[in-house]
């Protein structure tokens, strides 16, 4: 195994937090020849390499490998919150609560601050 010292395993436990937001259970897989990669293991029990999604090849250093995930993480992230297709599956009903919800928020913050403009003069 390799030697790390304090500072390297701090930044590896930062990285492995938002590693697990994407895939939990993601864990450190050597390769062979000295190189590492990141995998999830499945409810199936299979195991998804988490680099070999966006075509990151495995890596030397174990640092560089969970940094490596932490910004495909980051990146599957934003793909999914922004993709065409993912209001799709939401009911109708759920998707006009949240937007009613949005309005009355605004409306009430809009709505105190006419009064507390009111109060001043």
């Amino acid at each position: 195994m390799i030697k790390l010292d304090a500072q390297t395993k701090k930044q590896i436990e930062k990285y492995k937090r938002k590693v697990y937001t994407q895939y939990p259970g993601a864990f450190l897989q050597p390769v062979g020849n000295g190189y590492f990669t990141i995998a999830q293991e499945l409810p199936d029990l299979t195991c998804k390499d988490v680099l070999s999604e966006f075509c990151i090849a495995p890596v030397t250093d174990p640092l560089k490998a969970w940094e490596y995930a932490q910004m495909s993480a980051k990146t599957n992230q934003n793909l999914n919150r922004t993709h065409p297709l993912r209001i799709e599956g939401m009911n109708m009903e759920d998707k006009i609560a949240r937007v009613d919800a949005r309005r009355i928020k605004s409306e009430t913050k809009l709505h105190s601050r006419k009064n507390k403009d009111l109060d001043i003069y």
